[in-house]
């Protein structure tokens, strides 16, 4: 069975809850080489991923609600769980497969940054400040996260790309944060929440 679990996180939040997801998300791709586990944003805005995150698993929610890191946040009240369901009880009006736009975190402030001080070449300098130029006109909601490992701050750009039908893969595959590639796009039953 397939279900869609329905967190609720405020925005200041977020970022923790998509860490302690990428936790879990993580070491399912280190111990069976794939991420069966996929995020949504049903909320979504032109500007914000909005205050649910829905959570894509091929079986059974529990992995997710159990998980030490998801348990914390749920006791500490930094989120909370608005909801189970299985796809099989959802009409969606479409799907949508929620992206990490890799293109424009190259162009964050603090890489480009890094670029900038650390190359004397003219070109690479015009380069960076184009970059920067474009991350801050970028359209995509964004989330800032820290990375656990080198503690490099960084952005994820969350596109979206839609379709009447789902994804043609019989098991969905996703990234080490629960998201998709434009490559591969890997599409979810959108049910909005207000």
């Amino acid at each position: 069975m397939k279900i869609l679990t329905f967190i609720s996180t405020s925005h200041e939040n977020t970022s923790a809850l998509i860490k302690a997801l990428h936790s879990l998300f993580a070491s399912s791709i280190k111990n069976t080489g794939t991420n069966p586990y996929g995020i949504g944003f049903p909320a979504i805005q032109s500007d914000t991923v909005g205050q649910f995150i829905m959570v894509y698993c091929p079986e059974d929610a529990d992995v997710i609600l159990v998980h030490p890191d998801i348990l914390y946040l749920l006791a500490k009240k930094k989120v909370s769980c608005a909801g189970v369901k299985s796809i099989s009880d959802i009409t969606p009006k479409y799907y949508r497969a929620f992206i990490r736009d890799r293109k424009l975190e190259r162009g964050a402030p603090v890489q480009a940054m890094k670029r900038m001080v650390s190359s004397n070449k003219e070109e690479k300098e015009q380069l960076a400040k184009a970059l920067i130029g474009r991350y801050f006109q970028s359209p995509l909601p964004q989330i800032n996260l820290s990375s656990q490992s080198s503690q490099r701050v960084f952005t994820l750009n969350i596109g979206v790309q839609d379709s009447h039908t789902s994804s043609n893969q019989e098991v969905l595959s996703f990234n080490s944060y629960g998201l998709s590639s434009y490559k591969n796009p890997m599409y979810l039953p959108v049910e909005c929440m207000e």
